[in-house]
């Protein structure tokens, strides 16, 4: 009935009882044992489908290392009262606390860990029906855009220069050299940078 309802095989449900040794200690033991028999409890199948989900998108290594992070930190609290999510790629893992903040748990244990979950989210991605929505950070060459730096406006990166001032600069006609000289802190990358991003908002509007 545990395998039905956590996904896990009988074999890892057999494996992940086992020490693999180097001090590691069973991924999950279960909550009790009758007639020589593993009896699981509704908090260790809740677990374990945590590390089912997990095992789709990292190494059991890495969720080894989770577990063992959160055993050492919280050893009094069962595992299935915390919140793993396995970052994009599967490179590392991260917890989700009480209080709304992600902690990476694998790769930099302690360090904030939001980016790493929102990286699928942050970077540029295509739509069902075939259009490329740009990186957030970076939503053309050149460009950043930072919720520090003016509310979250795209500019030219390393300045407060807002993208659409100038790409209105091109328009008019400027090459990029008297743009430079106007504004010292840009870059060649970032008037061509500018250029594209404010074409492709166009070319939204158009299609809207």
């Amino acid at each position: 009935m545990t395998s039905v309802l956590t996904g896990a095989t009988v074999a890892q449900l057999r494996n992940w009882r086992k020490d693999p040794g180097g001090g590691r200690g069973p991924l999950l033991l279960p909550s009790a044992r009758r007639n020589g028999r593993a009896r699981y409890s509704f908090e260790d199948v809740v677990a374990l489908r945590m590390f089912v989900v997990l095992r789709k998108d990292t190494s059991l290594q890495r969720i080894r290392r989770a577990v063992a992070h959160l055993r050492r930190e919280h050893p009094s609290t069962h595992l299935s009262a915390h919140a793993l999510r396995a970052a994009p790629g599967g490179r590392t893992i991260v917890w989700l606390t009480e209080d709304g903040d992600y902690l990476d748990v694998v790769e930099h244990p302690g360090q904030a860990g939001f980016a790493v979950v929102m990286e699928h989210v942050f970077g540029e991605f295509r739509t069902d029906d075939g259009r490329v929505v740009p990186g957030l950070r970076a939503p053309a060459r050149g460009l950043s855009l930072d919720p520090e730096v003016r509310g979250g406006y795209p500019v030219l990166e390393g300045t407060r220069l807002p993208f659409d001032e100038v790409a209105g600069l091109v328009r008019d006609g400027l090459g990029t050299p008297e743009i430079l000289e106007l504004y010292p802190s840009a870059t060649a990358a970032g008037v061509e940078g500018a250029r594209e991003l404010a074409d492709l908002v166009e070319r939204g509007m158009t299609a809207a």
